[in-house]
């Protein structure tokens, strides 16, 4: 799927991942830790991430052989640039009210704000519907600043927890925003 962007002269096309994106899509999930995460996370912390640490700490393994109800898209722009990338799969927690998790959507700071994330969330909301799943939960941590966007796409806040942080170095709380229905986020 293409969305023209307003980046000038920039088209975003969506598709789905494949392993050769591992390398841009660890870059996005950098840049967007540093970014968005600082003050948040210790700057050590993030001043140590990189490309290479990010993959070698397991960052997208489930890219080379994803199982059936496991999708990634990539947000690319042209020559083939990755900008963000999402993954919807099973709730990864036993959870009756959630059955579709997105379980990942990360975006590079200067392409926010441009309809690009919603395009992410339209095409894991369509997968997630293509396995049977109807509803879907995604976790934020309780300080990310654009949480509201989830709220913009009727998300509701329905969970919060402590998580684990590989990155972040240990556990940080979190947020679940949930939708009982994804219908409308497929015809966003």
């Amino acid at each position: 799927m293409t969305y023209p962007g307003t980046v000038p002269s920039a088209v975003v096309s969506i598709r789905r991942a494949v392993p050769d994106d591992l390398v841009g899509m660890a870059q996005v999930h950098v840049d967007a830790w540093k970014t968005t995460y600082r003050g948040m996370v210790s700057d050590e912390r993030l001043d140590q991430l990189t490309v290479e640490s990010d993959i070698a700490g397991g960052f997208g393994s489930m890219l080379k052989a994803p199982p059936p109800d496991v999708a990634q898209f990539v947000a690319t722009i042209p020559p083939g640039e990755i900008v963000g990338f999402a993954m919807a799969c099973p709730n990864r927690e036993p959870d009756p009210e959630f059955t579709g998790e997105l379980g990942a959507i990360y975006l590079r700071k200067a392409y926010q704000r441009q309809g690009i994330g919603t395009a992410l969330v339209r095409e894991a909301a369509r997968h997630l519907r293509s396995t049977g799943r109807t509803s879907m939960i995604v976790w934020v941590l309780a300080q990310n600043p654009y949480r509201r966007f989830y709220e913009r796409l009727g998300g509701t806040l329905v969970r919060t927890r402590t998580a684990p942080s590989r990155i972040a170095g240990g556990p940080l709380p979190e947020v679940g925003y949930g939708w009982k229905e994804i219908g409308p986020l497929t015809r966003l």
